[in-house]
């Protein structure tokens, strides 16, 4: 191989490679931007995250899951200012864990209980409560049962409240919750309870 041959091997391998390197450098940086932009598009407030909630495709698998949702989406509500529409949107999904039967009860419809929520968190706001926390039991503490040929479970969960003269109360109460055709737990009802009553379940 002669001396020209060579030189312009070299030439065409530096070439190669440069433009091998440029491609990799371009395919990196347009993947880079591609997941900027992706990261950007996601929500980053909760009322965010709970709207892009797709709970066709990510409904909650266990009782205890639902009931965390359920109290996840109303501290959410009463505790921020937000848009009507960003506020409906939420109650209408929170309204996606109750049972059919629930729904179906008088005074339950879509518009009667938005109207009471709406009150409802007037009220709170006005006493200046916030919602500081709640605790769900957990799935191996859940108590199951089939009724009417439908497998019901119970469990407790407590909210910790707070109001504008920092005093910090704890309410505690006793949900429902059924497994409907699709095999989703959706809550059937919920009633209050005493501390001991809490304490035994």
């Amino acid at each position: 191989m002669d001396k020209m041959t060579k030189k312009i091997l070299t030439v065409f391998v530096v070439v190669v490679v440069a433009a091998l390197a440029i491609f990799i450098g371009v395919r990196a940086y347009q993947q880079k931007e591609a997941e900027e932009k992706a990261e950007a598009s996601l929500p980053k407030t909760e009322v965010g995250k709970l709207l892009a909630k797709d709970l066709d495709l990510e409904y909650p698998g266990t009782p205890t899951e639902v009931v965390k949702l359920f109290w996840r989406i109303n501290k959410c509500l009463y505790n921020t200012n937000m848009k009507e529409k960003d506020q409906k949107a939420l109650f209408q999904q929170l309204r996606r864990l109750y049972d059919d039967e629930f729904l179906g009860q008088k005074g339950n419809s879509e518009e009667d209980m938005y109207q009471s929520l709406k009150k409802d968190i007037k009220k709170f706001d006005d006493s200046k409560n916030h919602i500081s926390s709640y605790i769900v039991q957990e799935d191996d503490q859940v108590q199951y049962a089939e009724v009417k040929g439908k497998e019901e479970a119970t469990l407790v969960a407590s909210v910790l409240e707070t109001s504008k003269k920092s005093k910090t109360t704890e309410s505690y109460a006793k949900y429902i919750c059924r497994k409907d055709s699709k095999e989703h737990w959706k809550i059937l009802g919920w009633q209050q309870i005493t501390a001991e009553e809490a304490e035994k379940q």
